[in-house]
């Protein structure tokens, strides 16, 4: 039973204290201190507090590795946030571009017709829309159908009053009508042109 029990104490020191022990050993055997029961005793309680120390060492370390790795995501999240950033102020920006080109287009398509007015001995007419040249247009394929039939009618006074028309001055209705027929001249010639 004794040998049981040294053997039980054998295996104890060696899973608990095994290289502990044979460095304390190591080192007794080399300084040869006066008390080396306490000498061991001194240097298990400092290797204790040593482990303990490293222990905190390592903690710190990995929390250090956690949290360099925490930072370097959100650097990595950060650029990406940047560049979306970058990318979506790119997209604004050419969207702006293309308004600012399509409105100098519309723009330019507006200029010639106000250029061609604002020419240096070009008349200065108004503005003629679609509906405007529709309607002169109709007006004008119905004048010549008129005129033709009050022509017939018309040559024999005008014979007789002949001698008046000379000594007065046109009305007002042919001056107008002179006015839309060169207007419609200026028009057909503005739009050959362009």
């Amino acid at each position: 039973m004794v040998r049981s029990l040294g053997a039980m104490d054998t295996e104890y020191l060696k899973t608990h204290l095994g290289s502990c022990m044979t460095e304390c050993l190591a080192e007794v055997a080399e300084k040869r201190p006066l008390d080396p029961i306490e000498f061991i005793a001194h240097w298990l309680y400092k290797y204790k507090q040593n482990e303990a120390y490293l222990k905190q060492e390592d903690e710190k370390a990995e929390q250090l590795a956690t949290e360099r790795e925490e930072a370097a995501r959100e650097m990595e999240r950060q650029e990406k946030m940047r560049e979306e950033a970058d990318r979506i102020l790119r997209e604004e920006e050419e969207k702006k571009r293309e308004l600012i080109a399509q409105k100098e287009a519309e723009a330019q398509q507006e200029k010639p017709v106000k250029e061609t007015s604002s020419m240096p001995g070009a008349p200065t007419l108004e503005t003629v829309t679609e509906e405007m040249e529709a309607a002169e247009a109709a007006a004008a394929a119905e004048k010549p159908v008129e005129a033709e039939g009050e022509g017939e009618e018309a040559e024999a006074p005008a014979e007789e009053e002949g001698e008046k028309e000379e000594q007065e001055a046109p009305a007002a209705g042919e001056e107008i009508s002179d006015f839309r027929h060169h207007r419609q001249k200026f028009i057909t010639y503005a739009v050959a042109r362009s």
